[in-house]
């Protein structure tokens, strides 16, 4: 599929239509000054050396090769096929559990901590697999779809924490049922899930939903992490010893049954985590032992440039155009017109000289990928600079450079090179439509979800057919409206503070002015009957507490 990189050239066609129009009047005032003149026999001795013939070739010549000028300077490109890397791998889904249970430290740092070494060895060892990563505790989130962007995967691995997911609790059920829809449901191999947790499940369902992956062809390998004997848990908001609603101390425990069963039941392996590089070699091991699948990586694009070879046959028609003669010379005459086609040949030279400098351009943009595809990332920004600083208006340039910034965290500088993709490419749907996606995932690393949200709703109005850039809306208007309800809970206890405290300003201001009551003697009977009274109310609160807790739906049970 062929595109223009310079499209604003093509308006130089437009002057076609006037060039064919000057040539008819040419041979209009021809015409007219031949009859003015009368005498054909005259005329005829005048224009014995024309050649109306090779007239009209010549001037189609020099139409024709305008045209071809216009088109080199607008520079036809096609997608390079140099930069797809075909790779023979597996798709894996990592599963990780974030909740409050992972921040126990029985395992050093932290259970959380120590699962994420772990992941991010190996997402460096899996390089020829396709990763996806899905983070759950009281809810699953789809964190990743499955990509060969390595990068991006150990970005979201290292961000994971216990406030990516709102709702607390551990539901396995549901985190294994998100990473299966992660997966092509037309295959019944090549799929692999790595389940990092401790196994503190609070819902039943999940060895049942495992064996429905274990149907569609999924292994499940699960990592066990954490002590049987348990250790207490840290509450990240209050930073005390986490208590449950009796005020006892909650002691997390790794539930290591549970994890075999799973494992089990899909002819995969369960692993307890208590030395990394054991774990890596057990499980980087069973994954290379599964049947592999040829994937096709093109994180970056190249293009392909056929502008010399319209240089090289414009220059041969002026030179033909050149050297045809519309009639004999005289000997020692200077032949009519030499000096303009002299200068149109020069001129040709110049516009068709045009794309070199893109062309060198082009050269920084390859120079570029190569550093990309070593991991060099560096050095790719700086060939990707220099390559947009040439073009600006090169939306593959300004494309590449936003994924190598994206690479370096460079959130905010990335969404402006994707910015200029989209201004640039608005003849090249697809590019446009990959600017707008990869500006979301920058937007949302950046925290901006309103930004996040509005470039996903740009891509899906060009390509409606793109899953991952759906599944990233959906997520992110889910984390909007979380975001929205928070933020009217906060608006609601200020304004029920602001209300509590002027009521009590009032009462004081009361008090002040009534004089003060007697105090009241009781006896011990009358004593002993308001104690029950209270302790009476009190249970009853409590009573209602716990149905209120009950009659919540999908809501965990416990919040850790």
């Amino acid at each position: 599929m062929f595109r223009v990189e310079h499209i604003r050239f093509l308006f130089g066609l437009g002057a076609l239509p006037l060039l064919i129009a000057a040539l008819f009047f040419l041979l209009g005032w021809k015409r007219k000054t031949t009859a003015r003149i009368g005498d054909p026999a005259l005329v005829k001795q005048l224009i014995r050396n024309f050649s109306p013939v090779r007239f009209g070739i010549k001037a189609g010549l020099a139409l024709l090769a305008f045209a071809v000028i216009v088109l080199c300077a607008a520079n036809p490109q096609k997608p390079g096929a140099m930069e797809n890397v075909q790779r023979k791998g597996v798709d894996v889904m990592l599963v990780l559990d974030v909740s409050k249970s992972m921040l126990a430290r029985d395992i050093k740092p932290s259970r959380l901590e120590k699962a994420k070494q772990l992941m991010l060895l190996l997402a460096e060892k899996l390089e020829n697999d396709r990763l996806g990563l899905v983070l759950f505790a009281g809810r699953a989130y789809l964190q990743m779809p499955l990509t060969t962007d390595h990068g991006a995967a150990r970005m979201y691995i290292q961000d994971a924490s216990p406030d990516e997911v709102p709702t607390q609790g551990t539901v396995i059920a549901e985190a294994l049922k998100m990473a299966g829809t992660a997966f092509n449901s037309k295959e019944r191999k090549y799929k692999s899930i790595v389940l990092i947790s401790d196994g503190e499940d609070h819902d039943p369902d999940a060895l049942k939903e495992a064996k429905e992956l274990a149907k569609t062809g999924v292994m499940i390998n699960t990592i066990g992490i954490g002590s049987p004997d348990g250790s207490p848990i840290v509450d990240p908001a209050t930073n005390e010893i986490k208590k449950d609603e009796q005020g006892n101390t909650v002691i997390s425990k790794l539930n290591e049954a549970e994890l075999q069963q799973l494992s089990d039941a899909t002819n995969g392996e369960y692993i307890r985590l208590d030395n990394v590089d054991d774990a890596l070699i057990t499980m980087t091991q069973r994954i290379d032992n599964a049947e592999k699948k040829s994937v096709s990586d093109s994180e970056f694009v190249d293009y392909v440039s056929y502008f010399q070879w319209l240089a090289g046959f414009a220059i041969v028609l002026l030179l033909i155009e050149f050297l045809l003669a519309e009639r004999r010379w005289e000997k020692q005459a200077v032949p009519a017109g030499l000096a303009a086609k002299t200068a149109l040949v020069v001129l040709a030279i110049v516009i068709v000289a045009l794309p070199a400098s893109a062309q060198s351009g082009n050269a920084q943009l390859r120079s570029g990928n190569r550093f990309y595809k070593k991991k060099q990332i560096d050095q790719s920004i700086q060939q990707y600079q220099s390559a947009v600083q040439q073009a600006p208006d090169n939306p593959t340039a300004n494309y590449n450079l936003g994924n190598a910034q994206f690479r370096k965290n460079n959130f905010n500088e990335a969404a402006h090179s994707y910015d200029a993709t989209v201004k640039n490419s608005t003849n090249d749907k697809p590019m446009q439509e990959r600017g707008y996606y990869n500006k979301g995932v920058a937007m949302i690393k950046d925290k901006k979800l309103a930004e996040s949200i509005e470039s996903w709703k740009q891509a899906l109005k060009l390509d409606a057919n793109d899953l991952d850039a759906r599944e990233n809306l959906q997520k992110a208007l889910i984390q909007l409206k979380q975001q929205q309800q928070q933020q009217q809970k906060k608006d609601q206890k200020k304004d029920q503070k602001d209300k509590n405290e002027q009521k009590q300003q009032q009462q004081q201001q009361q008090e002040q002015q009534q004089p003060k009551p007697q105090h009241s003697r009781l006896n011990k009977q009358q004593v002993e009957q308001l104690l029950k009274a209270l302790e009476q109310k009190e249970n009853d609160l409590q009573n209602k507490v716990k149905q209120n807790k009950q009659h919540v739906p999908n809501q965990p049970e416990k919040d850790w």
